[in-house]
């Protein structure tokens, strides 16, 4: 399940406390608010020589700083994904460490790099996640570990529903769905029946009292 950087993928997660209403799965890691795109755990990460008229360096501002990424006398220059970095400016987005070709790496959407060591830990096999993952609210998750808590299934469709239960395929939600909706209509039949039956023998009890209470009040 390949992934180009800089391309956001989306999914559409039903949660059934929220009245089915779709929701974003995010595909990725994040960092706080900001959508992560995948990269490859070695990704394409290069030192460039530019020369002044460079047109692929010539415009483009450096992330770290939002200076132009380009001088006057040329020099080197970080290409990650479609951005260009100062050399001292090609750190960890959230730690601030400086990164290298031999680090582990991620790319934020805005062209930043994030550290093995910063991304999240996998909610069901608690590794890191190095590569391609899913985040559906503050859970994220290896591809190959999403799965149906139920048949197991690999959920590739990125349609599924989250639930305080885990993660479900749609079919396998909608079969558990059929059967809490019967399992709540019986239990309501139930509680109705009994409330029918104390009320009959209410009655019956406030008439056999009735007598009893005219007697007592003839003396």
């Amino acid at each position: 399940m390949g992934v180009d950087p800089g391309v956001s993928l989306m999914g559409t997660l039903h949660d059934e406390d929220d009245d089915d209403r779709d929701y974003d799965a995010n595909l990725d890691a994040r960092l706080a608010a900001q959508d992560v795109e995948t990269a490859p755990k070695k990704p394409d990460y290069t030192l460039t020589t530019y020369h002044r008229r460079d047109s692929d360096v010539d415009d483009a501002l450096c992330p770290g700083c939002n200076r132009p990424a380009a001088t006057e006398q040329g020099g080197l220059v970080v290409a990650f994904g479609q951005s260009f970095f100062h050399v001292d400016c090609f750190k960890c987005a959230k730690c601030g460490e400086q990164v290298t070709a031999d680090t582990n790496l991620l790319l934020l959407s805005d062209g930043s790099p994030i550290c093995a060591h910063c991304s999240y830990s996998c909610t069901v096999c608690r590794d890191p996640i190095l590569d391609e993952a899913i985040m559906t609210g503050d859970d994220s998750y290896h591809v190959r570990c999403f799965k149906c808590r139920v048949c197991m299934n690999q959920i590739d469709e990125l349609v599924f529903a989250k639930t305080s239960q885990g993660i479900y395929c749609m079919q396998c939600h909608n079969e558990r769905m059929i059967k809490i909706r019967r399992h709540n209509q019986k239990k309501a039949e139930r509680e109705k029946a009994a409330g029918m039956h104390g009320s009959t023998s209410s009655r019956h009890r406030d008439a056999r009292q009735r007598p009893l209470a005219l007697m007592e009040g003839a003396f």
